[in-house]
């Protein structure tokens, strides 16, 4: 495992070999830790319990609600040669503190890009972390001999983030299939109902009528009782 002095030697290898050492880009020195490096809160997220994807850099925060686990891409970009692997750690005073729980990731041997951080909020209250918060801790470790498996993976995991989008584009098609799915079934039942309040009161009127013909004080006695049960009945079959 690198030290901070050791941290620090590597990223000035960078700087005189493009194929040695780390680079991260931004890098504040506050963020250096004896071990590792303090990695921040990016411009970007994505939360599975809503399935939406979120500007963090816009609402300057991300809100991560109870048992919700959401992505963040990290502020920073590391690059590291070959000769480098590392891992990236929960932060005491965010598992501790807030109860959130980081999901171990590796970084490979010479890994060029931003990284994806899943964090789950095991509260029962939602947490929320500051745009360009550090929020985990990237600790460096130097291996016995050179990487030589090709990664493969494209720089910032873009392929992962298109599928977020992806899912987030999904999700939103459903819940607009549902709205539209509920207004036409409102609509369906408002029909209904006008419906049966017509053949309510043509049906009353008719029979009201016949009762009249034959027998005028039944049918003054039927009139009343339907003037006082009809609104009821009409008011049943209102839309709620």
């Amino acid at each position: 495992m690198l030290s901070d002095t050791d941290i620090r030697n590597q990223i000035e290898n960078r700087k005189n070999n493009s194929t040695k050492g780390i680079y991260i880009n931004p890098f504040e020195e506050k963020y250096l830790t004896p071990v590792g490096y303090d990695l921040r809160v990016g411009v970007k997220g994505f939360s599975w319990q809503s399935k939406r994807e979120i500007d963090i850099e816009q609402e300057k925060k991300i809100e991560i609600k109870p048992n919700d686990t959401v992505i963040i891409e990290t502020l920073e970009s590391i690059s590291l040669s070959k000769e480098i692997g590392a891992n990236i750690h929960a932060m005491v005073s965010k598992s501790v503190i807030y109860g959130l729980s980081h999901i171990s990731t590796t970084i490979d041997p010479g890994w060029t890009g931003k990284l994806l951080i899943s964090i789950h909020n095991f509260r029962d209250s939602s947490v929320e972390l500051r745009f360009r918060d550090s929020f985990c801790t990237v600790c460096f470790y130097k291996v016995e001999s050179e990487s030589t498996a090709i990664l493969g993976r494209p720089i910032d995991r873009d392929d992962i983030w298109e599928r977020l989008l992806e899912i987030a584009k999904e999700e939103k098609d459903r819940q607009a299939r549902e709205i539209q799915l509920k207004k036409e079934k409102e609509k369906t039942e408002d029909r209904i109902r006008i419906t049966l309040i017509v053949l309510f009161i043509l049906l009353t009127s008719f029979i009201g009528l016949q009762v009249s013909f034959k027998d005028a004080a039944l049918g003054a006695s039927l009139a009343a009782f339907l003037a006082v049960v009809s609104p009821s009945i009409i008011n049943l079959l209102k839309p709620k």
